[in-house]
């Protein structure tokens, strides 16, 4: 929003312009103190900059669902392709290097950024206008899935240890460069214990240093302009109540931004009542803990989009259970999709979820892909940190998931020649996937993984033998026209320590 963080942004452009200065700058701060708004916001001022060149942006990010934006080896590959579309000088001398060393994309991530970064900007080591690269979210980067299916993080923040290491090697070569980095993350254990926290290599700001006051009022204007756009809302709240929402955000820009979705997604009187009750509710008891004030916001969406004329038990747990599953898919769903694996109506899933707009994102259509929780935070709250009746366990998602897929597989849709192909002997029609359901893809992709990460594996066992015993043939048609028939071993493994055997008519893998 024009207004909100004027200093730190003019912090950074200044560093930005600053040829003799550090060249990477440690943007820092705990989750949801608005750090992506900010990368966010200087990647557009430097695009339309004319003495400034933005090289790249790469976001990471959890809540996705695309295993891209989590992937540690996509980012300097990806950073390197964009910069290739700024500057010809680089895009030529970035060819040449691919020449050379046409392996790098799988070298290790230090000869990926002297390959792909270092060497084809010594193209523009004359230059005279600054080119920053973005990198956010660092510490959200989920790891590769291990043998059982399961991110491996120790070995992701290996890997982004790596990485900015590199980085600061990178300043450190004999021609200086015309290069700046802006990375932003959570001050992660694995991320400060690297030279990137080291005043000699990087300008630093932790957002939780920033002058609170400045903050506060921020967020003021954050929610008295929010506010003032609905004319009708303007009488209904004076300028103590806005004092009040901004002390609640207690420096946290995305419980401001929760808490003015959750009000204005009501009718004018239920808006004036949900700002009241949300008030009321912390008024008196604003813990100085800052995940606080979010996760007591969290409780209440939570309860208020459970109650029928009163909080209902029954209503609450199938609403965690549909979070639960949610927040457990390993891609974007549409509503049918999530339906369609949760054996229930998209009636059911669209109502439910609709109540959770402040957290949850759902799509205007219903076979529109784009369903998931608006912010990492809601997971961590739900799975870690919500109260015994607002908790549900990760490993319950999987096991509504392990359920939900091996029964899609059933369905009849899963039969011979599902890709439609007119003869055996042909190739399958290059248009086939646009047959096939998403949430079939998707169960056909992801059933071991959640079978793997499901509280009581051994439960499947008879599900399991009982799916493919019928269905096995048509499953590697699916993965045949998706592309992804190579999986299907890896799959197959990954089921195989999950249960204890799979019979398809006389196949037995072991």
């Amino acid at each position: 929003m024009e207004g909100t963080r004027v200093q730190v942004i003019r912090d950074i452009e200044a560093w930005i312009m600053d040829f003799k200065g550090p060249q990477i700058f440690w943007l820092a701060g705990m989750a949801g103190t608005g750090k992506s708004a900010i990368a966010w916001t200087i990647c557009s001022r430097a695009a339309a900059h004319a003495k400034i060149i933005l090289g790249g942006s790469f976001f990471c990010s959890r809540s996705t669902g695309l295993a891209t934006q989590r992937d540690t080896r996509c980012v300097v590959p990806t950073l390197a392709r964009l910069m290739a579309q700024q500057s010809s000088k680089f895009s030529k001398a970035l060819a040449e290097e691919l020449t050379r060393n046409p392996d790098v994309l799988h070298k290790q991530v230090t000869a990926q950024v002297e390959q792909l970064l270092y060497k084809p900007l010594l193209a523009l080591k004359n230059s005279r206008v600054p080119i920053v690269f973005v990198i956010d979210a660092l510490d959200e980067f989920g790891g590769q899935p291990s043998a059982n299916g399961v991110a491996d993080d120790a070995e992701s923040h290996r890997i982004v240890s790596e990485m900015l290491e590199a980085l600061v090697a990178l300043a450190r070569y004999p021609v200086k460069l015309p290069v700046k980095f802006l990375v932003a993350s959570r001050p992660e254990t694995h991320i400060r214990d690297t030279p990137v926290s080291d005043i000699e290599f990087s300008t630093i700001l932790r957002l939780h240093t920033v002058n609170k006051a400045q903050v506060t009022e921020d967020i003021r204007l954050y929610v008295s302009t929010k506010l003032s756009s609905k004319p009708q809302l303007r009488s209904q709240f004076t300028s103590d109540d806005v004092d009040a929402l901004a002390r609640l955000s207690d420096g946290l820009f995305i419980v401001a931004a929760t808490a003015m979705q959750y009000i204005l997604g009501a009718s004018i009187d239920a808006a004036a009542m949900r700002f009241e009750t949300l008030l009321s509710a912390s008024r008196d008891s604003l813990s100085t803990e800052a995940a606080a004030p979010l996760d007591r916001m969290y409780a209440m969406i939570l309860i208020d989009a459970a109650k029928v004329a009163e909080t209902n038990a029954d209503e609450l747990r199938a609403l965690l259970e549909m979070l639960g599953a949610l927040l457990c898919t390993r891609m974007v769903l549409s509503v049918v999709a999530l339906a369609d694996l949760l054996e229930i109506s998209r009636a059911h899933v669209r109502a439910r979820l609709s109540r959770l707009h402040a957290v949850v994102h759902v799509p205007d259509e219903d076979d529109e892909v784009g369903l998931r929780a608006l912010h990492a935070s809601f997971g961590d709250y739900l799975f870690g940190r919500a109260d015994g009746h607002l908790r549900i366990s990760a490993t319950q998602g999987h096991d509504i998931l392990a359920r939900g897929c091996l029964h899609r597989l059933t369905h009849e849709d899963l039969c011979f020649n599902v890709s439609q192909a007119r003869s055996s002997f042909e190739p399958n029609p290059s248009n086939a996937s646009e047959f096939l359901a998403l949430s079939l893809i998707y169960a056909c992709l992801h059933w071991a993984h959640h079978v793997d990460s499901a509280s009581y594996r051994s439960d499947f066992d008879t599900e399991v033998g009982r799916t493919f015993r019928s269905k096995f043939l048509f499953w590697l048609e699916v993965l045949c026209i998706l592309g992804k028939v190579g999986l299907a071993s890896g799959l197959l493994r990954i089921a195989h320590s999950a249960v204890s055997l799979i019979d398809c008519e006389g196949y037995v893998f072991t």
